[in-house]
């Protein structure tokens, strides 16, 4: 009896060892299902265009610029985009379609630097050989600064940037196969299609004119009139050779390279507050020299059109038209590419000295107490 009985407690003991081995298995079978069910989900939809052009038929959400720009550049279908910072958000690919005769994507970096931009239209250029013109603005807030800046190096960066999606390591793309937030946007991309809900458009993509409030007033509420100074501070050397590598790697050498492409490159028309303030910092000179030396740099080049709006009173000294002392609305953009499929605001070697006398006559000369009277 006492044989028996120790014979059952074994052949228990045996039956719950594998018992646990065989529910560990279904576990991890199960787990590992659910995981490769997400994966299908994102490579299927795959709401960053990471593997794929947009499946025909399906809707997408068009809201995350730094993870949505590469796919779009690499994926979708067009022979000309328009690239830059937060001054190219509210651009209309619809307008840009119609005046240039082209059909347009948009991918707009906010806060990005020359050498984001650049690196997107490199990518853009090695992917489709279609690509025949490209509208570009060069700000002049990162206009003298190392070529080689990036967005992702800079101590004020909050965010992790995507490196999954833009670089070419299929080994990292777990962070995308099995990321909760992206799968949410999948999600969200499969209702819209199950509702019949449209995709985003590039005139709508990162597009911001109706999150704020434009005006003196709001101008005025977003900074603090500093303090004059008695400083004159100048363009030094070691500023006009860093200007010289950025614009050199990041814009002339672009062009050089992709020789088939005609770019449009423009300058940004800030508002006199901007200048104002670099007025009363002392810094207004050296702005308006750096200015100049992009002219002379970016003039002369067969595939680059160079515009310039600074001059254009009309636009920056109207306060009704910015948000900031930068920013301005979207009917500035529309006029920009009117003005430039029109030939208007061409600089060219032969006018440019021009140009900047009437910009240094605006800037140098303005009653900028006025604004706050």
């Amino acid at each position: 009896m006492i044989l028996y009985m120790n014979t059952e407690i074994k052949t228990d003991k045996k039956e719950k060892g594998i018992s646990s081995r065989a529910f560990n298995t279904l576990f991890l079978a199960v787990v590992c299902g659910g995981l490769l069910c997400v994966a299908l989900i994102m490579v299927v939809v795959d709401p960053l265009f990471h593997y794929h052009a947009p499946i025909p038929g399906m809707s997408y959400t068009l809201n995350d610029e730094r993870y949505q720009n590469n796919g779009i550049v690499k994926h979708f279908d067009y022979d000309a985009m328009i690239t830059g910072t937060s001054m190219t958000e509210n651009f209309k690919t619809s307008e840009a379609d119609a005046l240039f005769g082209v059909h347009s994507i948009k991918t707009c970096f906010m806060g990005g630097s020359y050498r984001e931009i650049s690196d997107n239209i490199r990518t853009a250029v090695e992917h489709n050989p279609g690509l025949k013109t490209v509208i570009r603005a060069t700000d002049q807030f990162d206009l003298i600064t190392p070529a080689d800046k990036h967005v992702s190096t800079d101590p004020e960066t909050t965010f992790k940037y995507p490196w999954f999606i833009v670089d070419d390591n299929p080994f990292n793309d777990v962070e995308y196969l099995l990321n909760k937030s992206l799968l949410s946007d999948a999600v969200t991309d499969v209702k819209m299609t199950l509702t019949h809900t449209p995709s985003t458009t590039f005139d709508e993509y990162m597009n911001w004119m109706s999150m704020y409030t434009f005006g003196r007033d709001a101008v005025l509420a977003t900074y603090a009139r500093p303090e004059q100074s008695d400083t004159v501070i100048p363009l030094t050397d070691e500023d006009r050779e860093m200007i010289r590598d950025n614009l050199t790697k990041n814009v002339i050498e672009l062009a050089a390279d992709c020789p088939d492409v005609t770019f449009y490159v423009w300058i940004p028309p800030y508002s006199v507050c901007y200048y104002d303030v670099e007025k009363r910092k002392g810094t207004l000179k050296k702005d308006l020299d750096a200015m100049e030396y992009e002219l002379e740099l970016l003039t002369g080049i067969d595939n680059i059109r160079l515009f310039g709006f600074s001059d254009r009173e009309d636009i920056v000294t109207d306060l009704s038209l910015y948000k900031d002392m930068i920013h301005y609305g979207e009917s500035v953009n529309s006029e920009v590419l009117r003005a430039m499929a029109a030939g208007e605001g061409l600089i060219t070697s032969d006018n440019r000295e021009a140009y900047m006398e009437r910009v240094r006559d605006i800037f140098l000369d303005y009653d900028y107490d006025s604004i706050y009277e």
